[in-house]
């Protein structure tokens, strides 16, 4: 851990979190439930000269494709963890902490209640 990191409040560590999670949201990444709705839309309204599967397939393709490209926000925040302190890989919890040992990963995410870290690599 560096100096900068221990020299910080929890409450600087917190707005910088905060920070990286709304950048995240504003690159527009589309969710699993933005990708669903969109099939279900596909299937109702198809393209103008082609017959409904195709416009539907076409479609579909479009939002598989958005949904690859997207990163969800916890994953950003851990690539810009491994950037800013220069590592290899983190774990972010559900709250979107970072930590460089998977077991103090484990060990939070067990105090919050929720779903195991999700491994980041850089």
């Amino acid at each position: 851990m560096s100096d900068e990191t221990k020299n910080k409040t929890a409450a600087e560590t917190a707005a910088e979190n905060i920070v990286t999670v709304a950048d995240a949201a504003a690159s527009n990444a589309a969710s699993a439930e933005e990708v669903e709705a969109a099939a279900g839309t596909l299937a109702k309204n198809p393209g103008k000269g082609k017959n409904q599967a195709e416009a539907a397939a076409d479609r579909l393709k479009a939002a598989r494709v958005k949904a690859k490209e997207a990163v969800s926000a916890l994953e950003a925040t851990g690539r810009a963890a491994c950037r800013r302190h220069g590592l290899k890989c983190v774990w972010v919890t559900e709250d979107g902490q970072c930590f460089d040992q998977e077991s103090n990963a484990r060990a939070h995410a067990k105090n919050l209640g929720g779903a195991a870290p999700l491994k980041v690599e850089a």
